[in-house]
């Protein structure tokens, strides 16, 4: 291979030889670092919830807020005006902090407790319709 570079005017021709790599075979141990390096990164989804909780902090803070129409200590005035008041009532700050509590199935535990249900719905159907088919023997001999 012919590289031509330029000096002035004058062009000289160099000759260079290129050695062939062989290409490296990416072992498991190089896969696994690479894996565990693109990791670390941060990603855009947490950019962009970093992103968002600022103004719900603040939102946040406003609706968790004690307010008062007047406060206790301006004047001898007690009663319904100086009661402390929030913008969310508290059965729903009550039901938010429950939620909060639940601890949700993984996807295993979710199926085997659909197969339970299932088969619960089953064995009951069939005892209703038993105990259905045998009551409507027994009426008709007895009424009929």
């Amino acid at each position: 291979m012919k590289v031509f570079l330029l000096e002035g005017r004058n062009a000289v021709a160099k000759e260079s030889t290129k050695i062939a790599r062989a290409r490296k075979i990416e072992t498991m141990r190089d896969k696994a670092d690479k894996a565990q390096s693109s990791k670390a990164k941060p990603r855009r989804i947490k950019k962009a919830s970093t992103a968002v909780k600022k103004p719900l902090r603040s939102a946040k803070d406003i609706l968790t807020k004690d307010y008062y129409f007047i406060t206790p200590s301006d004047s001898g005035v007690r009663g319904f005006f100086t009661k402390k008041r929030r913008f969310i009532p508290r059965y729903f700050r009550d039901s938010y902090s429950e939620l909060k509590l639940v601890t949700w199935p993984n996807r295993s535990e979710t199926w085997k407790l659909m197969w339970a249900v299932f088969i619960f719905a089953l064995a009951f159907g069939l005892l209703v319709t038993v105990v259905d088919y045998g009551l409507e023997k027994l009426f008709r001999e007895a009424f009929l």
